[in-house]
């Protein structure tokens, strides 16, 4: 089930003592004139036997999980140690259990649990399937979820005790909720989607218009989302002669914020270290000196999960779209010095194309698809995102003091909300928009 290739112990273990070797060898004559080429060379070879024998652990799990228990039933208690899973007709959790690890469990809308639940569930135990068209047990895997239980009983036990995460998530909900009741749809899951990523209840024709315009990233968090508005608010903020050195800490905050309101789940906090990496080297000048250290972070992510380099398309889509900001952002910025700024135009679409090129491979490989007027969508739309994050914002939590308050506040956003989701689903119509 696992692409990643795992030697045999003795094998890891010979690969790590050679390059302990080669590195000792190296500083023992540090005079010699090979000297860095050993270093460089002895220094891969450790850091390839860590890397294979972090990747043994992930198999050695995933094979934990072929026990007797597949397709028999069984009862269990275990926590719900993420973000509930709401979709339009069914929600899913992934529960852990001290045995059997983490299991995804699909069930009704209701009864709703949370974060942090103690369940009790009673119910077959099964391993994901692959479709044709998708490696679902990979998928689940790079979470360390190798087993499955649909529509089992659940009970509520207790709930596992209050902290950070839980705060968080139940603020999240009740934030949205507020959204849901100041907002008509589907202006209210757009905007939902937009701040904290709660993009599984978009409708479906406006999910499929967002594929079709190449315009999905924008509901999706992700550090391709985060380092795009990064870009446009620092664009924009500047456009409106803000003073420069305020910049980055206001959007500094915002990031932070919008980490905190999401959830502060691994792939949002990952988005948020690579949009802020890309802040900071703009605050600095120094584009290509952040390339080591966006290099570093994630070398770290992969270290702690390496499942992420082939099976999640968000990190891939972070990272490639993080150096074509950084790469190949100056090149059209010249290219397109003669398109008219207002409104922080020419730089968001500056932006847009840097990042619609360098990740092209990736969204063309994993979803098949290609939008001819993802350009065009997203010069069109990204300039109104800031404005609409910040009305919708301003309106959420307007909402907790008083719904009519929300209300007013939230207005601007309601309008460009419209502007937006009519604007993607026009182009959507265009017989050429995409090759799905």
């Amino acid at each position: 089930m696992d692409s990643f290739i795992i030697p045999a112990p003795l094998l890891r273990g010979g690969v790590l003592v050679f390059g302990i070797f080669v590195l000792g060898s190296a500083f023992f004559k540090k005079s010699q004139p090979n000297f860095l080429p050993k270093v460089v060379f002895g220094f891969a070879a450790i850091v390839m036997a860590f890397g294979m024998m972090r990747s043994a652990k992930f198999t050695e799990r995933a094979n934990a999980a072929s026990r007797d228990i597949i397709g028999k039933e069984v009862i269990f208690e275990a926590e719900v140690v993420k973000e509930p899973d709401r979709r339009l007709d069914f929600a899913q959790y992934v529960a852990e259990n001290k045995s059997l690890g983490r299991v995804l469990i699909k069930t009704g809308l209701y009864p709703e649990y949370f974060f942090g639940d103690i369940l009790k569930i009673k119910g077959k135990i099964a391993k994901p399937k692959n479709s044709p068209d998708f490696d679902y047990t990979s998928y689940l895997a790079k979470d360390d979820i190798y087993l499955i239980s649909q529509f089992p009983e659940i009970s509520f036990v207790r709930f596992g005790g209050a902290n950070f995460m839980a705060g968080l998530l139940k603020f999240k909900k009740s934030f949205t909720s507020k959204i849901n009741s100041i907002l008509p749809e589907p202006q209210a899951s757009f905007l939902s989607a937009l701040l904290v990523g709660a993009k599984k209840t978009l409708p479906e024709e406006l999910t499929a218009a967002l594929k079709r315009t190449g315009t999905s990233h924008i509901v999706a968090i992700s550090g391709y989302n985060i380092s795009i508005i990064a870009v446009v608010l620092m664009n924009f903020f500047g456009y409106i002669f803000f003073p420069r050195r305020f910049i980055f800490w206001i959007i500094g905050i915002i990031i932070i914020l919008f980490t905190l309101i999401a959830g502060a789940e691994a792939s949002v906090v990952r988005a948020a270290i690579m949009g802020g990496l890309l802040v900071f080297a703009k605050r600095e000048g120094r584009l290509y000196g952040v390339t080591n250290a966006i290099v570093l972070a994630a070398a770290t992510m992969l270290y702690f999960n390496p499942r992420l380099l082939r099976y999640d398309a968000g990190f891939e889509l972070s990272f490639l779209a993080a150096l074509g900001l950084i790469y190949l952002a100056p090149y059209f910025k010249k290219w397109f010095k003669k398109v008219p700024n207002f409104w922080s135009i020419r730089d968001s679409l500056t932006a847009t194309v840097s990042a619609q090129i360098a990740t092209f491979p990736v969204i063309f490989l994993v979803f098949g698809n290609f939008s001819s007027v993802a350009i065009l969508a997203n010069v069109l739309i990204l300039p109104t995102i800031p404005i609409a994050m910040l009305f919708g914002f301003l309106g959420g939590l307007g909402g907790f003091i008083s719904l009519k308050m929300g209300a007013v506040l939230i207005l601007p956003a309601h309008f460009i909300l419209s502007y937006q989701i009519w604007m993607v689903k026009t182009l959507a119509l265009l017989p050429f928009a995409s090759t799905l």
